[in-house]
């Protein structure tokens, strides 16, 4: 049987408590048992006769009903009612992921494909990303853009159109500076995070300008980041010189791969693969707000309570 829309998700958070509904029969036979009238001794009971009805041998139904119906209600306090308010944000769920770009005038040679016409590198680069990031859930984004120096195009964030839309926004430049790339893109990772951190880098030419993608491999390892590197372009590297190439050296120190894209389908597979790599089965832990209902089962019985000895005090007062 599934429960209503208000009472969807509701369960009791101790459900052994509610075992004490099984001690309510044996409570209520010792309340209701019948027991020997109060009595004194006295000579002759004509002169009583006549002065009142004869008095009850137990408790009315009142009188038997409110103890057991208090016992009910802090027994069902006690397994703790309660409905979810929904899921809160869990920290640890998703990766952290730093698209780290390269921008350089390169990128503007017109030799990819995308819907059947010849286009920039840069232009089929930002369709896959876009596509790639679109695909993300809980997965925060940031995007760093390298030419002959490193620049922020968007922090991590869930916001991942207004990411999307900087990085459009972003022009080529001279240069290609691939580790001072790599090494900004690790430094606006959050290193305290609970999350996967992740380095998904692109570009088409050698390092020309600042350290070396081999000189800070060390520092991605040291800090839990895992870097995969895409060399796009029409060239053709043979196994054993991808086997020798530094993006592929740096990439196998941190646990990540190396890949060629030579064209927009190449590269769309490519980013398909790290996305299936990068979806672990971890098990994840649930937070859930909790709406408790105990309080009202206790404040019902506790009312009970005062209803009842208000009603005894007041309207049945008895003469010693």
């Amino acid at each position: 049987m599934t429960l209503s829309a208000p009472f969807e998700g509701f369960e009791f958070a101790h459900p052994w408590a509610l075992l004490g509904l099984l001690l309510l029969p044996l409570v209520a036979w010792l309340i209701g048992k019948r027991g020997p009238l109060p009595s004194i001794t006295l000579p002759s009971l004509d002169a009583l006769k006549g002065l009142g009805r004869t008095p009850r041998r137990r408790a009315g139904f009142w009188r038997l009903a409110v103890p057991l119906i208090v016992l009910s209600l802090l027994c069902l306090a006690m397994a703790r009612p309660r409905l979810p308010r929904g899921d809160l944000p869990d920290p640890t769920k998703g990766i952290d992921i730093m698209l780290t770009l390269d921008f350089s005038r390169s990128m503007a040679e017109h030799d990819f494909h995308l819907d059947g016409k010849r286009v920039a590198r840069r232009e089929a680069l930002i369709r896959v990303v876009e596509d790639f990031v679109r695909k993300r859930k809980d997965d925060r984004v940031g995007i760093v853009c390298f030419a002959r120096s490193p620049f922020l195009v968007s922090p991590l964030t869930l916001d991942y159109e207004w990411a999307l839309e900087s990085l459009r926004q972003t022009d080529y430049s001279t240069g290609t500076a691939i580790g001072e790339g790599l090494a900004a893109s690790a430094q606006f990772l959050k290193r305290m995070s609970q999350r996967s951190r992740v380095i998904i880098l692109v570009t088409d030419g050698q390092n020309m300008i600042g350290r070396q993608p081999i000189q800070v491999a060390p520092m991605l390892l040291r800090d839990g980041v895992r870097l995969y590197s895409i060399l796009i372009g029409p060239e053709i590297v043979t196994p054993t010189a991808a086997a020798r190439h530094e993006l592929n050296r740096a990439s196998r120190i941190t646990g990540g791969q190396f890949f060629q894209a030579r064209d927009t389908l190449a590269l769309q597979k490519v980013y398909s693969l790290i996305d299936q790599l990068e979806k672990k089965a971890l098990q994840q832990k649930q937070f859930v707000a909790w709406r408790e209902l105990f309080p009202w089962l206790v404040a019902a019985g506790l009312g009970l309570l005062m209803l009842d000895f208000a009603f005894t005090a007041v309207w049945q007062r008895k003469v010693p």
